[in-house]
């Protein structure tokens, strides 16, 4: 016997190929987390919307038969982040955070919490242009929120000529445009707190992160 059907509202992390007739799409949830679900390939020019990557939509899913899979039948477009795959920049950190996000959902404790820190960075992505400002201040606010000590163990090892460029990129409101010079410490810090998630924590950082 199948598990009853339902809809719920979800950002599309990653879609892939999956044969010739499916999509394979990680999603997010507030109720149920990250998971895989499939998708069929229609080959008919239907008015509603093909999944896009940082879609916000309603999804309607059915699980299989033998409860192993879960099938999108019905996809309603809420918001699409068009202006994230106008630049390369956007969408490699957006790619990135998002890969992140699917690999380790999973073992989040709080499904509806991680929905909104990933709806409002990929709000803040597209709205943004300057992404590498987002993707830190992301990954901070997430490691912060999941209960790992940022603020205790990583913060006093950054090295101390960060420390006020740090300050800054992380508890102010993300600015449209930066001087070269930040930039660059926004990428030191990054890098300095990649480091640290991969030395400390039990997250998995995508392959695809080149930091």
């Amino acid at each position: 016997m199948s598990k009853p059907a339902v809809t719920e509202r979800a950002l599309v992390l990653r879609i892939a190929p999956n044969g010739e007739s499916f999509l394979k799409i990680d999603i997010l949830t507030p109720e149920s987390g990250t998971f895989l679900c499939l998708k069929r390939i229609s080959k008919a020019k239907l008015q509603t919307a093909a999944p896009d990557l940082f879609d916000t939509a309603d999804i309607h899913l059915e699980t299989s038969k033998q409860g192993t899979a879960r099938f999108v039948n019905d996809y309603r477009l809420v918001h699409r982040r068009s202006s994230i795959g106008q630049s390369y920049r956007k969408l490699q950190h957006a790619s990135d955070f998002c890969a992140l996000i699917a690999h380790n959902g999973p073992h989040m404790a709080d499904p509806a919490a991680l929905y909104h820190i990933t709806e409002r960075t990929l709000n803040a992505f597209a709205e943004r242009d300057v992404p590498s400002i987002v993707f830190l201040k992301a990954i901070y606010i997430l490691l912060k929120d999941e209960g790992y000590p940022v603020r205790e163990s990583w913060w006093p090892q950054l090295p101390d000529q960060l420390r006020e460029a740090g300050k800054q990129l992380i508890n102010q409101p993300t600015p449209d445009s930066v001087e070269p010079e930040r930039l660059e410490a926004c990428s030191q810090i990054s890098r300095h707190l990649c480091h640290w998630l991969r030395r400390e924590t039990d997250l998995m950082l995508p392959s695809s992160l080149n930091i």
